[in-house]
């Protein structure tokens, strides 16, 4: 009898030890998918920033608080050449490529978008409704003035600056 008790006592121990383990195993792979949500959700606090035309008018930028949107963050300010490209967008290359670790496979960008072509390096400001592109990383949208930004048909410069 007392056989049977130490025998029964000693596999409930097993697999009180077993699911305790198996239960922290888990617990550490919900963590680790936290973790690495994170790092690619967009932030709680609003960033905007202003995007002054040759011409002097203005456009208001709200970024997305991505990764790759707090790393353009870093570059600011900057002025860039901008050209049209495909009769939608207008395109601007950085100095250097943007941290895009995390970033979703690709974007369908709106009239409004502003996003990053990883493989070429350059932002684009979408005037006109564009269809998914892969490498394509969305870092906010013009809240203001696209229809300005749309207007230039040759190369102008732009100037970009972090907003208080």
């Amino acid at each position: 009898m007392l056989k049977t008790l130490a025998l029964t006592l000693t596999l409930l121990l097993s697999f009180t030890m077993a699911a305790c383990s198996s239960t922290s195993g888990t617990n550490a792979k919900i963590d680790q998918t936290t973790t690495n949500a994170a790092q690619t959700a967009p932030t709680d606090a609003v960033q905007r920033i202003r995007l002054t035309l040759a011409n002097q008018d203005e456009l208001i930028v709200k970024l997305n608080g991505t990764r790759a949107a707090e790393d353009f963050l870093s570059l600011l300010p900057l002025e860039l050449t901008c050209k049209d490209f495909n009769n939608t967008e207008k395109v601007a290359y950085l100095p250097r490529r943007l941290d895009t670790q995390g970033a979703p496979a690709g974007f369908d960008p709106q009239t409004g978008s502003f996003a990053y072509y990883a493989p070429w390096g350059n932002l684009a400001f979408f005037y006109r409704d564009y269809g998914y592109a892969n490498s394509l990383i969305e870092l906010g949208t013009v809240e203001s003035g696209i229809e300005k930004l749309a207007a230039f048909d040759n190369d102008f410069t732009i100037k970009l600056e972090r907003l208080p």
